[in-house]
């Protein structure tokens, strides 16, 4: 199955869940986050898709805007709590380029519950980290769906979803990451450089354990 078929929030959320902490560390570990954030996340990312059915290309475009922003501040340590600020804001620079129905940032903070004015902020400074380049072919939309579907491979459990590799080649995993390596928990206290990077009340919100 490739991961492009899937169109369950509930199989993207944990995909999502589980290859975001991979990009941000440049590691390769299915328990970056410890299972209790990891659950907590991945609740949150179902709540978020389930709630504005956004397509599953737009879900790995927005990964791929995390990649290059990772690409972008290789050095950069995220604070407790940053993946959500991460995961939404990438998702909603993708919704834009991608989608012809787009969501109006009011939305998003309604689904995440980051304040608008916060959200704002967060997709100017992710753009600009960005260089404002957020095009992609699709010679390499591809190839980074392969890489997601490679990750995944090497992490998911069998029994929760099984996925056989696809017939397009990537011999690539980690070329373009920093070979630094980074201690599992790779979040720590410091101050944020950049609102993306700064931790959000909402991920320990009761609403995403329902």
């Amino acid at each position: 199955m490739s991961l492009l078929s899937i169109t369950n929030p509930v199989q993207l959320a944990e995909i999502c869940a589980t290859i975001i902490p991979c990009i941000w560390s440049g590691t390769c570990k299915r328990q970056l986050l410890n299972p209790k954030r990891h659950q907590t996340f991945k609740l949150f990312v179902q709540k978020v898709l389930k709630s504005t059915q956004i397509s599953t290309s737009c879900v790995f475009l927005s990964l791929y805007y995390i990649q290059k922003l990772r690409m972008a501040y290789p050095s950069i340590r995220a604070s407790i709590g940053s993946e959500v600020r991460l995961f939404t804001t990438s998702l909603v620079l993708a919704n834009k380029y991608l989608d012809d129905n787009t969501f109006a940032n009011k939305t998003w903070s309604q689904v995440s519950s980051i304040p608008v004015n916060q959200l704002n902020i967060m997709e100017i400074e992710f753009l600009s980290a960005l260089n404002y380049t957020i095009h992609i072919t699709q010679s390499q939309f591809f190839d980074w769906v392969q890489k997601c579907q490679q990750w995944w491979n090497l992490l998911s459990i069998p029994a929760l979803l099984p996925i056989q590799p696809q017939k397009r080649h990537c011999d690539y995993i980690d070329d373009n990451y920093p070979k630094k390596k980074f201690s599992i928990d790779y979040y720590s206290n410091v101050k944020p450089i950049l609102s993306w990077s700064s931790s959000v009340s909402a991920l320990s919100s009761s609403r995403y354990n329902t």
